[in-house]
């Protein structure tokens, strides 16, 4: 089955991608994380898509992220392309980098009409970004990173207590977590263009992915019935969708749901979407409330670097160079 990016969302269905108000559960209000985790679950095992609402990362601190942003790509593209990515997916991705050739929905042909810029753990002992020299850059979108890993790993208890793990149940598996920012901008697509996506529909690999709202709308979210969806776009709030990693720790009982962005506006898009997982090197296994003898895994155990890695050798062609294959970010 094939979906033309001419398409469009049909609707914006907050009953399909609910707001939630994380305030009460972020505060430990009695009460708050049984709720939070049952509407987590309704909807992580329909569309995958949750709008958060009281979720503490102050706006400033987006705000001023996506300027430092902006202030990249307005850059000469010589002086982006010295940051370009190689053996890791860290730094400058061109126009033409990325084909997704593992989407589930769509017969991709074409690269995404976006370029990006991959920054991981700021904080790390071995500091493994290529940061450009762009004045307050790294200061500002290391907050950004910071910030926004602190609420991720906030919401796992309400992903535990959603498949009936206890709620820190996912703890020891993100001690030292893997985080990427990926800043994209996408060029205006005022007109459809048959199989040109600012990016084609797709799965995350993380186990969440955490969207500030853009100015423009382009995100898009397919349900089971083929339908596509664009999550409520309610300034101040965050736009979150499970992934890849989580789908193995639930045995698919929430798997991860395609998406897309189309920037139909005449003007350009930022993005800053913020991906969490466990520990690239903890060893991922389906969870012990989602599997049985009738329901047994579906998953064999591997590693987050692992299955990146195998993922990333189909969609990016800088990695399928023999001296890049092994390697993932």
């Amino acid at each position: 089955m094939t979906d033309q990016p001419d398409q469009g969302a049909t609707t914006t269905e907050a009953a399909r991608i609910p707001i939630l108000d994380v305030g009460p559960f972020l505060a430990g209000q009695p009460g708050a994380a049984a709720a939070l985790a049952k509407a987590v679950a309704v909807t992580s095992a329909d569309t995958g898509f949750l709008v958060i609402a009281n979720h503490g990362v102050p706006q400033d601190i987006i705000d001023t992220a996506f300027a430092a942003a902006a202030r990249f790509f307005a850059q000469e593209e010589a002086r982006k392309l010295a940051l370009k990515i190689g053996a890791e997916n860290i730094g400058y991705l061109p126009y033409g980098g990325q084909t997704v050739r593992t989407s589930t929905v769509s017969k991709v042909t074409r690269p995404n009409n976006s370029e990006s810029f991959y920054l991981v753990t700021p904080d790390a002992a071995e500091d493994r970004n290529r940061w450009p020299n762009v004045p307050g850059f790294r200061a500002e979108v290391s907050t950004y990173f910071t910030t926004m890993r602190a609420l991720a790993h906030r919401l796992l208890p309400a992903f535990a207590l959603a498949l009936d793990l206890p709620a820190d149940w996912f703890e020891a598996d993100f001690v030292d977590p893997n985080g990427i920012v990926r800043l994209i901008q996408y060029a205006p697509q005022p007109e459809a263009d048959d199989d040109l996506f600012g990016f084609a529909p797709h799965t995350d690999g993380s186990f969440l992915t955490l969207l500030p709202q853009s100015k423009f709308p382009g995100l898009e979210v397919r349900t089971r019935e083929g339908e596509w969806l664009r999550p409520p776009a309610v300034p101040g709030t965050l736009v979150v969708n499970t992934g890849e990693l989580l789908a193995h720790y639930s045995n698919d009982r929430f798997k991860p749901t395609p998406h897309r962005v189309l920037n139909r506006s005449p003007h350009i898009r930022h993005a800053m979407p913020f991906f969490y997982g466990p520990n690239r090197h903890r060893v991922v296994d389906c969870a012990p409330t989602c599997v049985s003898a009738d329901n047994p895994p579906r998953y064999q155990p591997m590693t987050s670097f692992e299955r990146n890695a195998v993922k990333d050798r189909l969609n990016f062609p800088h990695r399928q160079k023999p001296e890049f294959a092994s390697e993932s970010y």
